[in-house]
């Protein structure tokens, strides 16, 4: 199985014609730098000992300022190419992520905190940047300018050569050495931040429920508490840091300082002249630079290894069967029945099976109620009907008059659910989330026969008023009636809908229920419910016990 650091790898795919120009240009800037030392060397030794005057080495200063001025504009482009990899590698990840989350198990990802997954989408993939537009380029460079340097020393002095040949490979063994350690401590460090980003939302989520009990200080407390455990950890990982940087300066600075004894106590024999010296005392900090600037973004490698574990976490979720869109294959054959052959339902492979060997149908212009104890099954069929759950054995099929499968069934299907989403903004907004092209005539048709019609024509602007989020504005009942508006509005020819008048008054749920009677013409319509009002209107019902699934006969209705 790949780690987090072997997935890593596939990302530079994303970016590699900018990496590739980033590198390129990185490589011409440390070519510069290096005829820059040459130069520079050359000026001074001219100047110094051999009697010449500034006046003789103005063309040796014009190639100064020129390799100056050219290396800075190619170390401001290579930075560009690096950023422009890390910004393409990020934006092309999250869309590929939240795009495999859109076509996820709705039930697998409901197994997952709404906290961590949004930390893991946010934070996550943001730590990705660092690792392209830093570390991945210093990386490269730790390899093309020590190894350019070695060569111009190798040309220059033996003994040189010899000490930053063995001194140089010393300081990545003990940064990894340290990084080993630091891997772990980055581990604990993402952990507490998925905790941090999960409790935060729950209590915010919860905060009314809270203040309610008198546990809202609390709740603050526990997130500070939270805060500080990571503000600590974080702290762990910088200790870490500057001890791999005080590691790299210390062999750093003594393989310098080695090779500056060295030096002096030969041009005090003769054995050495100063022009070689200058040089290489000139190139052996600049031998050592890339590994410091390697150093100090090797933490955005521990980072980004982390979080592409918890990124591809996501990514292995299983995806929902691509159903046949009407756009790709538009029958207009209304479904006659949807039709289960023997399925078996479950969450995972540690769980045992919700429902085992069920076979069922639903038919056309009737009202079909399933019904069941809490935690019998009833969402996870729902679920499984609308294409959302795959099931362990068995399927589903939409059958035609003919008895024939329709293939695009799904795409003309509508649901609402238990506690429907409305997101802020106005009526018509709401509505045409079902149908983005509705015109005013198709939202009026479709609210009248929700039976939502009246109340929005009360409403101070109508169908442009505007409702709070999670339909703040509007009663229990209301918000029922909006969103079965909304999935009548895409003309479905099979409606689901999911304990919908629960915790509603009588005289809303009599509206609703009759509004839901209304909708069975000409349609195949699934509800799942406790109350009994819609059991008594159910022309089919069907009951859930013990994995299993039975239709209801009209003695045990009458009994019941």
């Amino acid at each position: 199985m790949q780690t987090g650091h072997g997935k890593l790898k596939g990302l530079t795919s994303r970016a590699r014609l900018w990496l590739g120009v980033a590198l390129s240009l990185g490589s011409a800037s440390a070519a510069l730098l290096v005829l820059q030392l040459f130069v520079f060397g050359g000026i001074v030794d001219d100047l110094t000992f051999r009697g010449r005057g500034f006046h003789d080495e103005v063309g040796q200063i014009e190639w100064l300022v020129l390799l100056l001025t050219g290396r800075a504009v190619l170390v401001w482009l290579a930075d560009m190419a690096s950023a422009t990899a890390g910004m393409k590698v990020t934006t092309t990840l999250r869309a590929d992520v939240l795009g495999h989350l859109l076509r996820t198990d709705s039930v697998s990802l409901a197994h997952r905190g709404a906290g961590e997954t949004v930390t893991t989408m946010v934070d996550g993939i943001d730590a990705l940047e660092p690792y392209i537009a830093q570390y991945l380029p210093k990386a490269a460079m730790m390899v093309v300018l020590p190894l350019m340097i070695l060569a111009c020393v190798a040309g220059l002095d033996g003994w040189s050569l010899l000490i930053l040949a063995c001194t140089g490979p010393l300081i990545p063994l003990f940064m990894a050495l340290v990084g080993y350690r630091a891997q772990a401590i980055m581990d604990r460090q993402w952990t507490r931040l998925l905790l941090l980003g999960s409790g935060f939302l729950d209590f915010v989520q919860g905060l009314t429920t809270l203040r309610l009990f008198g546990h809202a200080r609390q709740a603050v407390d526990v997130v500070a508490t939270m805060a500080d455990d990571y503000r600590r950890s974080t702290l762990s990982v910088m200790r870490i840091a500057f001890l791999t940087s005080a590691t790299l300066e210390f062999f750093a600075s003594l393989s310098i300082a080695l090779i500056a004894v060295v030096f002096g106590s030969r041009l005090l024999a003769g054995h050495a002249d100063f022009r070689t010296a200058f040089l290489v005392l000139l190139l052996a900090p600049e031998y050592f630079m890339p590994l410091r600037a390697f150093s100090a973004s090797y933490h955005a490698r521990q980072n980004a290894t982390v979080a592409m574990e918890r990124i591809d976490a996501l990514l292995i979720l299983p995806e929902t069967p691509k159903r046949v869109t009407a756009a790709e294959h538009d029958s207009n054959r209304p479904a006659a029945c949807l039709v289960c052959d023997d399925l078996s339902l479950g969450y995972d492979s540690t769980n045992p099976a919700v429902l085992t060997h069920v076979s069922c149908r639903f038919a056309r212009d009737e009202l079909t109620v399933v019904i069941g104890e809490s935690g019998a099954g009833k969402t996870t069929l729902m679920r499984t009907l609308l294409g959302l759950h795959t099931p362990v054995t068995g399927s589903v099929r939409a059958l035609d008059a003919q008895g024939q499968p329709i293939d695009d069934a799904w795409s003309r299907m509508g649901w609402v659910p238990q506690r429907p989403c409305l997101p802020y903004g106005t009526v018509a907004e709401i509505l045409r989330l079902g149908a983005p092209e509705a015109d005013i005539a198709s939202l009026r048709a479709a609210a009248l026969e929700a039976d939502a019609l009246s109340f929005i024509e009360k409403l101070p602007n109508g169908f442009e008023t505007l409702i709070g989020e999670h339909g703040a504005r509007l009663s229990g009942g209301q918000v029922r009636r909006l969103a079965l508006a909304r999935a009548l509005i895409r003309k479905p020819d099979i409606l689901f809908l999911d304990e919908p008048t629960a915790s509603l008054d009588p005289d809303s749920e009599k509206r609703v229920t009759d509004a839901i009677r209304r909708c069975v013409q000409g349609r195949i319509v699934i509800v799942s419910t406790h109350r009994q009002r819609l059991m008594k209107d159910a022309d089919h019902l069907l009951l859930i016990d013990g994995g299993t699934i039975r239709t209801v006969t009209c003695d045990e209705r009458v009994a019941a």
